[in-house]
């Protein structure tokens, strides 16, 4: 198992940064080798519920998870931008939004690594409903749907929760791309996501 440790010889202040986050936290490479966990990753690995260490290797626990974590980690890694999911377990209700940011160590420039951060996604109806409505201005029919998303609900799961066409829900989604001025459901999603685990 892996057990804390600093991020380089003089990461004292990065690990102690991430060792006092109650976020899970990993730092892997690219091939999803865990090289650092804080303490939270440590408990999230032991618990099992979303995430195991196979060797050195940060996995998900389920098949379709792990493709889309490596596939997020390896996009992160080349391309230099953050890549959001979510994963979802058919035990819990409310899914993990896993992020993947890249992360460049000045003593080793050429390796590419991302810190991978997760995060449960709890929407409080009333207030994040509220949120919602005054940061961007979505419609009550809009913020439904923006919390069924956060919950991990796809578009034929929402059409049929609300009753409606599944063009109808697409077309609302799309409005609130606009209005958030976000360019892809994922990132839409990430941004709900942020805003519902807001203290």
């Amino acid at each position: 198992m892996l057990e804390p440790k600093q991020l380089a010889p003089d990461g004292r202040v990065a690990s102690a940064i991430l060792d006092h986050m109650r976020l899970p936290a990993f730092l892997v490479e690219s091939n999803a080798d865990l090289r650092y966990s804080n303490a939270a990753g440590i408990a999230a690995l032991k618990d099992g519920d979303y995430f195991k260490q196979a060797g050195e290797t940060l996995c998900a626990m389920h098949p379709n998870d792990d493709v889309r974590l490596r596939s997020a980690i390896t996009s992160a890694c080349a391309s230099g931008e953050r890549r959001t999911l979510m994963m979802n377990d058919a035990r819990n209700q409310r899914p993990n939004l896993v992020t993947a940011i890249p992360f460049l160590d000045d003593e080793q420039a050429a390796r590419k690594e991302v810190i991978v951060f997760v995060q449960k996604c709890e929407p409080a109806n009333d207030i994040f409903a509220s949120t919602l409505r005054q940061l961007f201005r979505l419609s009550a029919a809009e913020t439904a749907i923006a919390a069924a998303l956060v919950s991990g609900a796809d578009i034929e799961r929402i059409a049929e929760m609300r009753n409606a066409k599944i063009t109808t829900v697409r077309t609302q989604i799309a409005a609130m791309l606009l209005k958030t001025r976000t360019r892809r459901q994922g990132e839409l999603i990430a941004l709900f996501s942020r805003i519902c685990s807001l203290p």
